[in-house]
């Protein structure tokens, strides 16, 4: 049995945590998705995370400014990363049967915070480079767009006898029938 009370392959959730999905479905429109073993809680018809529901506890997305507050608020809470903007608040699996109340608040409230339009903030690496305008004023050129697409790498060179296998360095295939 793991921290949900589910037999070892997975199935199942703790009371607690079927009972706050029920809830917070009655309270506001959202959307979920399975994720590996975890529960991805979002408004509906919105991509960005509200609430993670994993074997490990829930993470709750916060406004930075009122991280602390919220996870003050619950026993066991935790910011997970106080510098991200994109802000969590982690209850582990055990702290979720007394914080129940806060819990069920802040997850309406997160839904609420991501349907509101505010998005959590996509991470640098993600994000394509904006374009940027050259230092004369004008727009990108033609050959500035092609080098952004790398170039196809050539074929590696095939066995001529039966043209299935890549031959080897010292150039022999690796069959050894050819």
């Amino acid at each position: 049995m793991d921290e949900y009370g589910t037999d070892s392959d997975g199935v199942g959730a703790a009371p607690s945590v079927a009972r706050l999905l029920l809830e917070l479905r009655s309270r506001v429109d959202i959307d979920m998705k399975t994720v590996g073993r975890a529960l991805q809680v979002r408004p509906k018809g919105v991509n960005t995370i509200a609430v993670k529901i994993h074997p490990g506890g829930v993470d709750v997305a916060v406004a930075p400014e009122t991280a602390n507050d919220v996870a003050l608020g619950m026993s066991g809470a935790y910011v997970m990363d106080p510098d991200d903007p994109d802000c969590f608040v982690s209850l582990p699996a055990d702290y979720i049967d007394e914080n129940y109340d806060a819990l069920l608040v802040a997850s309406a409230d997160a839904v609420q915070l991501r349907a509101a339009g505010k998005p959590a903030p996509v991470k640098r690496a993600r994000t394509a480079a904006a374009p940027r305008a050259s230092s004369a004023g004008g727009t990108r050129t033609a050959s500035a767009a092609k080098a952004v697409k790398p170039a196809p790498r050539p074929e590696p060179p095939r066995c001529p006898k039966c043209r299935q296998y890549e031959l080897l360095a010292s150039g022999e295939c690796p069959s050894g029938w050819c």
